[in-house]
């Protein structure tokens, strides 16, 4: 299942839920829902049991536990949470889908596109979910994947037809920045890339190797956009990028070669794409990156620019997740 909140590689279904209860239930939601969100299962499994076994009709709590068994593929236990889940109005779309999606990892065919037309019925309309989800490769050779694609964009149209306003969110994101300030005679300029790490999964490796992910662009980073504020002109390996403000995806061109896409955010916002639908943005810079494989593994993405102390107008953009690096050099138009 492809995960909506994690932005390099792709995961499990999910969205950001506000906390449910009170009190002490309360705080245990907001712990599961954030380790969910990180991918932390083992963590977020005992929380929202607890959530689920003192508030029996949290739905999203049930959601959420199903989810976290899903992830940590204990799809036996997760099947039943998913049923349950599927009960409740609020989330019994996405709930729905889910066990379409168990019974696709068990080869249950049938039994997948039994529960498919099901989340249709429910309500389930991001066909762009479906054309990219891991889980459903043992169903997608089939013929009637096809009639489901089709059914679910028109049941996306319709929902699209009937919308009268945006839907509402609500998630707290840590954010991490590296930044460059030039002082001397007050301050020439600096830049600024923030984005929101995301924690190292071994699963990631299987994501690199795999075709299905290769000419699609990545959020570069959790939840919001990753950005790239600069007072100063930049050229990242042979690519002149003007001072400016930016969102950032990376996008894997097959055989390990990687793709920084640096897309103007103005442009970005007249199309009123959010950034978990990084693949829809068009035009912008490309700036290839060098990969590398590393010994010292990084527990979380990790972007930075490192600067030379002999020569302030050269630097290295450079990112890594677990292993694997990716680097282009930087020039500074310090004056």
């Amino acid at each position: 299942m492809r995960r909506l909140l994690v932005p390099l590689f792709c995961g499990f279904l999910s969205f950001a839920v506000p906390a449910q209860g009170k009190g002490d239930t309360s705080k245990l939601f907001q712990e599961g829902a954030t380790a969910a969100n990180e991918g932390d299962f083992e963590k977020a499994i005992p929380a929202l049991k607890k959530v689920t076994e003192a508030e029996p009709k949290n739905g999203r709590a049930w959601l959420l536990l199903g989810y976290s068994l899903h992830g940590n593929k204990q799809l036996d236990e997760a099947l039943p949470v998913h049923l349950k889940a599927a009960e409740f109005p609020e989330v019994a779309a996405i709930a729905t889908y889910n066990v379409a999606c168990v019974h696709s990892l068990k080869g249950e065919k049938d039994k997948a596109f039994e529960w498919l037309g099901k989340a249709i019925d429910a309500g389930f309309d991001q066909p762009e979910q479906l054309d990219g989800d891991t889980d459903m490769d043992s169903s997608r050779g089939d013929a009637r994947f096809a009639d489901v694609v089709k059914r679910m964009q028109a049941k996306a149209s319709e929902a699209g037809a009937r919308k009268t306003g945006p839907t509402v969110f609500e998630v707290t994101t840590a954010r991490k920045s590296a930044r460059v300030a030039f002082f001397g005679k007050g301050s020439p300029g600096q830049l600024a890339i923030d984005y929101g790490p995301v924690k190292w999964q071994s699963k990631y490796d299987q994501a690199i190797e795999s075709p299905k992910f290769v000419g699609k662009k990545w959020r570069f980073g959790k939840d919001c956009w990753t950005s790239l504020d600069s007072s100063l002109d930049l050229v990242f390996g042979e690519v002149a990028i003007p001072a400016g403000y930016y969102y950032l995806t990376l996008e894997h061109r097959g055989e390990h070669k990687f793709v920084l896409g640096v897309h103007d955010a103005a442009a970005v916002k007249k199309q009123r794409i959010d950034a978990f639908q990084a693949e829809k943005v068009q035009g912008g810079f490309e700036v290839p990156l060098a990969y590398e494989t590393v010994d010292d593994e990084s527990a979380e993405l990790q972007i930075a620019i490192k600067t030379e102390k002999s020569n302030m107008k050269a630097g290295q953009f450079v990112v890594q997740f677990g292993k694997h690096r990716l680097t282009a050099p930087v020039g500074i138009a310090l004056q």
